[in-house]
């Protein structure tokens, strides 16, 4: 496999910017964040997690935006990020139970 097929397509990346942006607008909606130019904690959290699928930032960040995760007192990037290895830990738990 060369470098070319390990890179993901241009679409693949708009649609999980895309998803991803959607996700965070929902959860801005349901702690009641004000709205912010949400463009850096979008570019920092794929920085952070370059592999993850769209299902998982959307189920985390669901999880994390109704309070699965603890309180949140503030919507950050970091918090986000911490929804989702929350939501990574309980998965990979899952996963080693089977």
């Amino acid at each position: 496999m060369n470098k070319l097929e390990k890179l993901p397509n241009l679409q693949e990346i708009q649609i999980r910017e895309h998803n991803l942006k959607t996700s965070i607008v929902i959860a801005m909606e349901r702690t009641r964040t004000d709205a912010f130019n949400i463009e850096n904690l979008v570019k920092d959290v794929l920085s952070e997690f370059p592999k993850l699928p769209s299902d998982d930032f959307t189920t985390a960040i669901r999880n994390g935006s109704l309070g699965k995760y603890g309180p949140t007192y503030k919507f950050s990037t970091q918090i986000v990020c911490v929804w989702i290895r929350e939501y990574l830990k309980e998965k990979n738990k899952k996963t080693l139970s089977l």
